[in-house]
């Protein structure tokens, strides 16, 4: 079976969770016998992409890395598509028709006029532009987007159960075309030994936020929520999600704990350090579509304290202390129950390395394959 993945991922930043996912889809039917995936040949800024080795570097690949990079520094843009040709690459590879089955890696309908009568199918990671259109950036484009491809969509891929009922309840799709498919661990691919001596974290006394800081994800709600087990002597390191904007820094010293608060961009291996020493990772968001930091965490032996709501609870088992991301008392006292209990800490990250066995890529890939051979038949 020929399946043929877009550009469309491949533009969303260097470290991204969208292009990781298909990367790891892509590189396991690269080695099997199965599925030929088809992918346009274009430069990317994306460090999964050129992982597939699929497009040979040449020498303007450094030009426009600089470009990339020059241009997020200065105006916060990433100016990918205006440098990679790829929709035009897609294009004709849609126009060529020697495929069996497309799969968009994003959601944008450019596609529509050349796929003819071939299947398509979605994987839909999360609505949170549905659910918070007021805090998402772009979210009536988004949404305008999956508008109008949805419709003639041969089957989906939803990330997890709750993921599945949002997008039935959103755009009243036939549940019996949405098929749920699990990520597995992004940290898969290291040999990680398992943490047995928790000390560790008590003498770094940091709690690890990663990722962006969009609105729904909760992050200055969470800070004003700890700002006093900060002021105690507690670090927050914050990382990835880009430098703290003018905002954010403005609040940090209203409440007085600027120095207690870093970001920092890291490289996978650094950020499994910091998994590793930490307190606890925290993830107060208010909606994730399945929520790959929580495997991440699990993965390095850390404690996870993360909000009870959407796909979270479903992704997170027993393993987790969850709470109310609205309720300033709960997210401070789950923070204050893991500080100095070794018995609790030790007993979650047991319980973490048992929910991570459920979840795989090769069994996200096997499942995947499944669902294209449905579109067939």
């Amino acid at each position: 079976m020929r399946v043929l993945y877009d550009h469309q991922a491949f533009r969303l930043g260097k470290y991204a969770g969208i292009p990781r996912y298909f990367t790891e889809l892509i590189s396991r039917y690269q080695s099997g016998n199965q599925i030929t995936p088809i992918i346009p040949d274009m430069w990317s800024v994306t460090q999964d992409y050129r992982k597939l080795q699929h497009c040979p570097e040449n020498i303007t690949w450094n030009i426009r890395d600089k470009i990339v990079t020059l241009s997020l520094q200065m105006f916060h843009q990433n100016p990918s598509r205006l440098l990679d040709g790829a929709e035009y690459k897609t294009r004709k590879l849609l126009q060529k028709q020697d495929f069996d089955v497309f799969h968009p890696t994003w959601l944008e309908s450019y596609f529509l006029k050349d796929i003819g009568k071939k299947p398509y199918v979605l994987t839909i990671h999360d609505l949170t532009c549905e659910k918070y259109p007021e805090n998402t950036p772009k979210a009536v484009k988004f949404i305008k987007y999956t508008s109008e491809i949805i419709d003639d969509a041969s089957r989906f891929i939803a990330i997890s159960k709750s993921t599945k009922n949002d997008l039935v309840g959103y755009y009243d799709v036939d549940p019996e075309l949405i098929d749920i498919v699990y990520h597995g661990s992004l940290f898969e691919k290291y040999l990680i030994p398992k943490r047995t001596d928790v000390s560790a974290c008590h003498e770094s006394r940091y709690l690890l936020y990663v990722g962006i800081r969009y609105p729904h994800k909760n992050f200055l709600h969470f800070v004003l929520s700890i700002s006093s087990i900060l002021r105690d002597g507690c670090k927050l390191i914050c990382a990835g999600g880009g430098t703290f904007s003018q905002s954010e820094m403005d609040l940090f010293s209203t409440l007085g704990v600027s120095r207690q608060i870093s970001q920092i961009t890291v490289n996978d291996e650094q950020l499994i350090s910091l998994y590793q020493n930490a307190i606890a990772f925290v993830y107060p968001s208010l909606n994730e579509g399945f929520g790959l930091p929580l495997l991440e965490a699990f993965s390095c032996g850390c404690p996870v304290l993360c909000s009870n709501t959407s796909s979270l609870p479903e992704i997170g088992g027993n393993a987790v202390l969850y709470f109310d991301p609205k309720n300033p008392v709960e997210i401070s006292n789950a923070v204050y129950s893991v500080m100095d209990d070794e018995r609790l800490i030790e007993h979650m990250i047991s319980n973490g390395y048992n929910q991570l066995s459920e979840f795989s890529w090769d069994k996200c890939a096997r499942d995947t394959m499944n669902v294209y051979q449905k579109t067939m038949e």
